[in-house]
């Protein structure tokens, strides 16, 4: 048995498809789902109550808060939390992940594989997770040992990288992480302004939980000027390159298909 937490405002739309699918593939796993919602003024509500979801409101956002939240009020040891936005792909993704977590009960938690470079990684580490900060969990889609959790808890005060600042701290604690042969969809899309703001947060964070030196004004406007004239117009060249040599394929399968004809 398996407890599912989704952290969700206002993602109706999004949520509706995620619930689709938990219920849907995987009706035969008995699944506990809890939505942790931020004071939504869509429909979440409705459509977590038409998927029986135990409903639990949280003021005062943060991410770790609401994972924390959602944590205690899970009914089973193993807790998925999930974003509104991720989808569990593969028919045995439950199974498979309760039967890796049970092996050690030292393993606090587990990442599951969301790219070739992630895979990689796994392979080269035995599937261990050797450098938290930068390869910790990702609460898009993680499984967490609430026994561990018990003791050590999710930082609520910070506004972004909860999970890798957790991770940090377990593996301090002398637990183990690991990278799970599974994986998910992410399906967000985001605005210029919801990109920045998550930049913003997740940039601050990093350096905060690292104790990181942040680079000088110099360098930043540095980077910003390379960017711009060296990054952005080779891209910029390339791709305008491309275009061209499409073009001319284009005109030479015409010219091919009329001759054929």
């Amino acid at each position: 048995m398996i407890s599912i937490v989704i952290r969700n405002k206002n993602e109706g739309k999004a949520l509706e498809q995620v619930l689709k699918v938990l219920r849907g593939i995987y009706f035969e796993d008995n699944l506990e789902i809890i939505l942790v919602d931020n004071n939504s003024t869509d429909n979440s509500i409705e459509i977590a109550k038409k998927f029986n979801c135990k409903i639990v409101s949280i003021e005062n956002f943060t991410y770790g808060k609401a994972t924390n939240l959602g944590i205690e009020n899970a009914s089973f040891n193993y807790v998925v939390i999930l974003s509104s936005h991720a989808i569990p792909i593969g028919e045995a993704f439950f199974k498979n992940t309760i039967s890796k977590m049970s092996k050690d009960k030292n393993i606090a938690g587990g990442r599951f594989i969301n790219s070739f470079d992630n895979y990689k990684r796994a392979l080269k580490n035995d599937f261990e997770i050797k450098d938290p900060l930068h390869e910790g969990l990702t609460t898009s889609c993680a499984i967490i040992n609430k026994e561990v959790w018990s003791k050590i808890k999710f930082d609520e005060s910070l506004i972004a990288i909860e999970d890798k600042d957790w991770s940090i701290k377990v593996i301090n604690a002398g637990y183990n992480l690991i990278e799970i042969n599974e994986t998910f969809f992410y399906f967000s899309k985001r605005n210029i302004q919801s990109s920045l703001k998550r930049y913003y947060n997740e940039t601050l964070a990093y350096h905060l939980v690292s104790r990181k030196k942040f680079p000088s004004t110099f360098k930043i406007i540095g980077v910003f000027f390379k960017k711009i004239f060296f990054v952005n117009i080779g891209q910029l060249y390339k791709s305008f390159v491309y275009d061209y040599k499409v073009l001319l394929l284009k005109l030479k399968i015409k010219r091919n298909i009329k001759k054929s004809l």
